[in-house]
């Protein structure tokens, strides 16, 4: 049972899974899950570039620093890949994220990134999701 301000919740189970941003909420998981900065631009509408993801595929590959990018219903390209393990931000999102398109795009080498902007995400070491039973009924996972 759960009381909140805005009523109680009853269940059988509960699930912790705060991630990145999980805190002293549950210390175990905590020190299991490594809080990194990732980063996400948006590029202009790809009107003249049909070449791009012409089939609406999602693409993510197994690099290290993951990249991962799709187009939106309006036909940006959205592209994250961009990773800091500190709690700043760069200076110019933009600028890592054009770089990062460029590489994988030469053709886009002049294109707009017109949105850009980054989030906390949880990682563990071995890159696989810490999940652990905190007590009967309650589990905690992060790393996800």
């Amino acid at each position: 049972v759960i009381e909140t301000t805005s009523g109680t919740i009853t269940a059988d189970r509960a699930l912790i899974a705060c991630n990145a941003y999980i805190g002293n909420l549950e210390p175990v998981t905590a020190a299991h899950v490594m809080p990194i900065r990732s980063f996400i631009g948006a590029t202009s509408v790809l009107a003249d570039h049909p070449e791009v993801l012409p089939g609406g595929e999602s693409v993510d590959d197994s690099r290290f620093v993951v990249r991962y990018f799709r187009k939106s219903k309006d036909g940006r390209l959205l592209f994250g890949g961009r990773e800091a393990y500190t709690a700043d931000n760069p200076r110019d999102i933009s600028a890592h994220i054009r770089r990062q398109i460029c590489e994988i795009y030469p053709a886009l080498a002049d294109i707009e990134v017109t949105h850009a902007w980054g989030g906390s995400v949880g990682i563990t070491m071995p890159r696989q999701p810490f999940c652990r039973d905190v007590m009967p009924g309650i589990t905690s996972i992060g790393g996800y």
